[in-house]
């Protein structure tokens, strides 16, 4: 009812003196008024007026176009920082505490001297959950997810960056592995596991300790 009351408004100033129109058109309508006014009634034709509406709709629609505020666009990064990153949390936390608890309990047997169960752990099959290479895939897909952007690179990122490290000390463990050497795999099991648990401070998830 506002924008019918506001377009009547324009269309009797512009039929009667041309206000709020920009110079370009209250020419148009100043001399389109007064051949009006000149005219009698009868004579005023269909087209005169449909003319006189049409300026007074540019004009209304014009001052109410841009009285009109634009909608705000969401960012990527609400939604990479919101709703993905809870979904990842779903998808892979489970996963991820599940190969932490997997690489936890290869301390005992690391300690004894025993390669047996931390070859298991890293040759089991990718749909074993617990073993490296679910929890592999998993830990950088939940690494990925703590983003502000859709657009920043992976790489770039502190907890992508933290579980890249983690993973290169674990190749280190498994070239340990295959030389048979028990004095290195532990060297590199106890360094991997700090590097682990700055990964997982990065990602909201409990150190190493709290999750045997």
């Amino acid at each position: 009812m506002k924008i019918l009351s506001f377009a009547t408004f324009c269309i009797l100033q512009l039929t009667n003196t041309g206000a709020f129109a920009p110079a370009s058109i209250s020419s148009k309508t100043t001399a389109s008024s007064s051949s009006l006014a000149a005219k009698t009634g009868s004579n005023i034709s269909r087209r005169d007026i449909l003319n006189n509406l049409s300026i007074a709709s540019i004009v209304s629609f014009g001052i109410l176009s841009s009285s009109i505020p634009e909608p705000a666009n969401a960012s990527g990064g609400a939604t990479a920082g919101g709703v993905y990153l809870l979904s990842a949390k779903q998808r892979y936390n489970a996963r991820v505490q599940a190969g932490v608890k997997g690489f936890a309990v290869l301390e005992s047997g690391l300690d004894s001297g025993s390669l047996d169960s931390t070859k298991a752990f890293f040759t089991a099959d990718n749909t074993v959950t617990g073993a490296w290479k679910d929890a592999s895939a998993a830990g950088y897909l939940l690494a990925n997810a703590f983003r502000r952007s859709s657009t920043t690179p992976p790489d770039s990122l502190p907890t992508v960056k933290k579980w890249k490290a983690f993973a290169a000390e674990m190749e280190v463990l498994q070239k340990a592995l295959k030389k048979k050497d028990a004095k290195g795999a532990k060297a590199s099991y106890e360094k991997g596991t700090s590097l682990l648990d700055a990964y997982l401070e990065s990602v909201e998830l409990p150190p190493v300790i709290e999750l045997k």
